[in-house]
């Protein structure tokens, strides 16, 4: 879903002093094009390659700054992130971790066409369940997915405009789905500096239910406890308004040092696991591309995020 990279010191030295300026052009048009077509791949590192004038001095140094100025204008901060590994590294140096897959300047300038295939080809920008994984094994491979939409991030926005109407029917089996979700979700958000909620409520289906702003307000917080020492706000709009229509996707909204990196969407509610907390819901997670998030997080700041709450609170109060 979100993938990431970075480029060793010993891999733009090769560039360098070991291949022909066509070559190194060939490379510099690779990673415009890594860049470019790919969304959900970032370019993850501190500053050092890109501010070292070194590198782009002596053999094919043109070429070189271009490619430090490409990758500045891409680069995401790894110092905001706990703990990160990046999936590809470029380097003639093999990485010891079997987690991370290696492309060296051959790869790039030989091996070109091959090495874009299998960039794209590990990095999908969906999820949705597999035939050919046996059902209670999805939990697991979910889990591998929402990992990716989380690691990268220092503030999620979660958001389903209907939880709270759930809450109000309290149908068993819907509600248990909800608890074990979101525990889920808990436990995968646990190093990420600010999750914020956004839910929906219908008032109709409030009044309907005999039910008070107050009681419902209760049977949040008790489902939120969860999340309790997340200190995260809990932010509750009312139906028929601009703000609830807004929200009407249910999705992670992830952001790095305040930049959006990617919204993902759920079909039919983030109840992704069912009652027995072992199997999931069948829902399709979907990575949106770039004009669809941009125009949703402009509606979003007209419409939501200055817009009145039915119920607000933090879970860092719940008793």
């Amino acid at each position: 879903m979100i993938y990431s990279f970075k480029i060793k010191e010993d891999f733009i030295l090769d560039l360098q002093n070991n291949t022909s300026y066509q070559e190194t052009e060939s490379v510099l048009n690779f990673f415009y094009e890594l860049l470019s077509n790919r969304e959900n791949l970032f370019y993850f590192d501190n500053r050092k390659i890109i501010s070292n004038t070194k590198l782009s001095s002596g053999n094919n140094s043109a070429v070189i700054k271009e490619l430090q100025i490409l990758l500045s204008k891409h680069i995401k901060p790894a110092e905001k992130i706990h703990n990160i590994e990046v999936d590809f590294i470029f380097s003639n140096i093999k990485s010891k971790s079997n987690r991370q897959i290696n492309f060296n300047t051959d790869d790039v300038i030989k091996k070109r066409t091959e090495t874009s295939k299998k960039i794209k080809d590990l990095t999908p920008n969906k999820w949705l369940p597999q035939e050919n994984i046996p059902t209670n094994q999805l939990k697991k491979n979910m889990e591998a997915m929402l990992k990716r939409v989380f690691k990268y991030s220092d503030k999620v926005y979660i958001v389903d405009a209907y939880l709270p109407d759930h809450l109000v029917d309290n149908i068993k089996n819907y509600v248990k789905g909800y608890e074990n979700s979101f525990k889920f979700f808990s436990d995968l958000t646990s190093n990420i500096k600010s999750i914020e909620f956004y839910n929906g409520i219908k008032l109709n289906n409030l009044k309907k239910k005999n039910m008070t702003k107050i009681q419902i307000e209760e049977r949040l917080k008790k489902f939120y406890k969860v999340f309790k020492n997340h200190k995260s706000p809990v932010f509750v709009k009312a139906d028929k308004t601009k703000e609830h229509k807004t929200m009407y996707e249910r999705m992670f909204i992830t952001f790095i040092d305040e930049i959006n990196i990617g919204i993902f969407t759920v079909e039919r509610g983030l109840n992704i696991l069912s009652s027995d907390n072992q199997t999931t819901e069948g829902r399709t997670i979907v990575k949106r591309d770039l004009d669809w998030s941009l125009a949703k997080l402009d509606i979003w700041q007209k419409n939501v995020e200055k817009s009145e709450n039915f119920i607000f609170f933090n879970t860092s109060e719940i008793n």
